[in-house]
């Protein structure tokens, strides 16, 4: 026999979720748009050709930083998206933590824009990377505060490989873009090395799932 004030309460619970996660692709949707702004058409002077006019208002480094911005943000959606998958339930902390993350994701509009113009300078790129650091380690958080088997709030809270394998991913990338800020400390040359670290994000995130990969198929 159903129970109608139960299933009103599962109901709004659901859809309250559902808010939230909406709400969250909103902020994700709006700050991947606004990095286009940034990307001014330059004034063509007289008898100069539009290759020119683009090259000479550094307009190449604006795409290469729109394409960055883009790429990062892009994936911190896909790791969002894959989370609140197993998300079936929320507390008022699980609210203010995925608060916390889109705080600095509509910050990373504006960091984008002065590493598109200021790339070089050393700073620039440590406030760049400390955003995307703070981006990362906030998801990070938020996987830890989801897959604890105490709030029961996602599906995966008991599954420990699962469990394991979504912290150390996130935990591991905000690593990286954290020594992409320290390295741009160091001095010329070697601060340059803080714009490649972030190459190793791909083969980091290879070998984890290679790894875990393994120890759920032993026999292989």
């Amino acid at each position: 026999m159903s129970h109608p004030h139960h299933d009103l309460f599962e109901n709004r619970r659901q859809f309250q979720l559902e808010r939230m996660i909406l709400f969250s692709d909103a902020v994700f949707a709006i700050a991947i748009t606004l990095l286009v702004i940034e990307l001014k058409v330059p004034e063509m002077e007289q008898g100069e050709s539009v290759g020119h006019a683009l090259i000479r208002s550094n307009f190449i480094f604006g795409i290469l930083g729109l394409l960055l911005s883009f790429g990062v943000i892009g994936q911190f959606w896909t790791n969002h998206h894959r989370l609140f998958g197993y998300v079936t339930n929320y507390d008022g902390s699980l609210l203010w933590l995925n608060l916390h993350m889109l705080f600095w994701i509509v910050l990373m509009p504006f960091s984008s824009a002065l590493n598109s113009r200021y790339g070089n300078n050393d700073m620039v790129w440590m406030i760049y990377s400390f955003n995307m650091f703070m981006i990362g380690i906030s998801i990070y958080f938020l996987w830890r505060y989801i897959t604890n088997p105490k709030r029961n709030l996602s599906e995966i809270a008991h599954n420990e490989g699962q469990r394991r394998m979504a912290r150390a991913r996130s935990f591991l990338i905000s690593c990286i873009f954290l020594s992409g800020a320290l390295l741009a400390l160091l001095p010329k040359p070697y601060s340059w090395s803080a714009r490649m670290v972030f190459g190793l994000i791909f083969p980091v995130i290879s070998i984890l799932k290679r790894r875990y990969a393994q120890k759920n198929n032993p026999a292989h």
